[in-house]
């Protein structure tokens, strides 16, 4: 019976050993973004724009990022990451993929939602307009933004596993998801990008 019980424990140390080591194996890359634009859709001319034309304004250079609707304005925030090169080799060994915004510099009356799009990678942060910007894909996410708070990570592991099979690009657009009140982010310019939180096995 002592025999039969030391092997019971020893298969026990040898799983729990097991568990640990799977654990320790898996890496968290936390990824800044590394370019990020507003996109301005407003119908008002735009004096500063090309041909005055809001749709030519290029905007990677500004330290916000401004999600509206409403008015004459819809305004979207185009946000591109790189996905870590374990995830581009085998996109299964990506456990879990989060985004996280960074709290709006402007005051929010109400509680607001903006919803998360899947966009083409391919773009440059500088010359990046509503009219040459990559079309929205599906919606993937929606951001809870608290007034007066920071918005809660976002689960979008499916998202980011499709797009590593493609890539390392891995890309996001932001609308306002409903609501009236223009939601004003910081940029990467500002110090205080969004961030994609990638874990790996």
């Amino acid at each position: 019976m002592k025999f039969i019980a030391s092997l019971t424990l020893a298969a026990l140390s040898v799983a729990g050993f097991a568990q640990v080591a799977s654990a320790q194996q898996q890496k968290t890359y936390n990824i800044n973004a590394f370019k990020d634009s507003t996109l301005l859709r407003s119908t008002v001319s735009c004096p500063n724009c090309p041909n005055s034309n809001c749709y030519e304004c290029s905007l990677g250079a500004q330290s916000t990022l401004v999600v509206s609707a409403g008015g004459h304005a819809v305004n979207y925030a185009i946000i591109g990451f790189t996905l870590p090169s374990e995830a581009t080799q085998a996109p299964d060994r990506l456990d879990n993929c989060k985004l996280t915004l960074p709290a709006p510099v402007n005051q929010l009356a109400t509680n607001q939602v903006v919803n998360i799009y899947s966009a083409d990678p391919f773009w440059d942060e500088y010359s990046v307009t509503a009219n040459n910007a990559p079309a929205l894909g599906s919606v993937i996410g929606q951001a809870n933004i608290p007034a007066g708070g920071s918005p809660a990570a976002v689960d979008l592991t499916a998202a980011c596993k499709a797009a590593a099979a493609k890539g390392a690009g891995f890309t996001v657009i932001l609308t306002q998801g409903g609501g009236i009140d223009t939601i004003t982010f910081p940029s990467k310019e500002a110090g205080r990008p969004a961030t994609l939180a990638a874990t790996i096995h």
